[in-house]
């Protein structure tokens, strides 16, 4: 568990600020078509940003497999092939906290809770608002129903799944390129690794 954490951390951290990104455009652009009161715009706009947001997850997931990729080449690593599941999963932690914040609250009939709950969890999910207020269910709106925000995680995991398992067979789904994501100012446990082999063949060659 702690070299999951250790080995993965940054990338989970990474996905965590794509999301509250893509939350502020999405929910800036939720404000907009309600203030025109345009219900096709905000749950077009809703569904763009959303797309948008598992494209940015998609790019740093397969990254992840890639690395691991070439962690299995390089060192005889075992891959695990839930591991981008898991990324996300730890990503969407506090996600899930406050869709068990809104259940609980909602169940117990907290309503002033269960309002806070939701508002922090559209917050930080405002890409899903413009559906959560078009699409109605049994007459009321999803962001009713306090199921719907321990639903709201799993796209993002699904293609965390798909994108891993397509980094670690060096495929992609387009040959548009995978952007290179910023690494990480320290240096990773595979880059030491390859640090101390270089000098030691280094070493072998000079004498």
């Amino acid at each position: 568990m702690k070299n999951f954490f250790t080995r993965y951390s940054y990338d989970s951290v990474r996905m965590l600020l794509d999301q509250v990104v893509i939350s502020i455009f999405g929910f800036a652009l939720a404000m907009t078509s309600v203030q025109i009161k345009n219900d096709t715009l905000l749950c077009a706009s809703s569904v763009g940003a959303i797309l948008f947001y598992l494209v940015l997850i998609y790019g740093v997931a397969w990254k992840v497999g890639q690395q691991d990729r070439k962690r299995t080449s390089l060192d005889g690593e075992r891959r695990h092939p839930l591991t981008g599941v898991l990324v996300s999963l730890l990503a969407n932690s506090i996600n899930f906290l406050v869709a068990i914040v809104v259940a609980i609250s909602t169940l117990v009939g907290a309503d002033g809770v269960a309002s806070l709950g939701r508002g922090i969890a559209l917050l930080g999910q405002g890409m899903y608002q413009g559906i959560l207020a078009v699409v109605t269910v049994g007459g009321q709106e999803l962001n009713d129903y306090w199921w719907v925000y321990f639903l709201l995680p799993i796209p993002s995991m699904l293609v965390s799944l798909v994108a891993y398992t397509m980094g670690v067979r060096d495929r992609v789904l387009t040959k548009m390129a995978i952007p290179d994501l910023p690494a990480s100012d320290r240096p990773t446990k595979q880059e030491k690794k390859e640090q101390k082999r270089a000098e030691k063949n280094n070493r072998g060659e000079k004498q």
